[in-house]
């Protein structure tokens, strides 16, 4: 389908999330708030604070995204002369 892509995540995600990708599926369109989200958790520093995974999606990935988004409004017609 024109709304589902798969993005590549590198260096793979750890322990039980370990995947070398994740399905985006722009058909599932949901608000929420950052702060109800939990991070990717690490381990603990030599100073025992804890460590955070923290991955920016590069410009391209999020074209991907956004296209997969677009094609499950039904607007892809507002971009074909883009």
């Amino acid at each position: 389908m024109d709304y589902h892509c798969q993005i590549d995540i590198r260096p793979r995600l750890p322990g039980n999330l370990e995947s070398d990708a994740v399905w985006v599926k722009g058909d599932m369109i949901y608000s929420v708030g950052f702060y109800r989200l939990d991070l990717i958790r690490l381990g603990k520093n030599a100073d025992g604070k804890r460590v955070y995974r923290y991955d920016v999606l590069a410009d391209q990935q999020m074209r991907q995204i956004k296209s997969c988004v677009i094609s499950a409004l039904g607007l892809r017609h507002l971009t074909e002369h883009i």
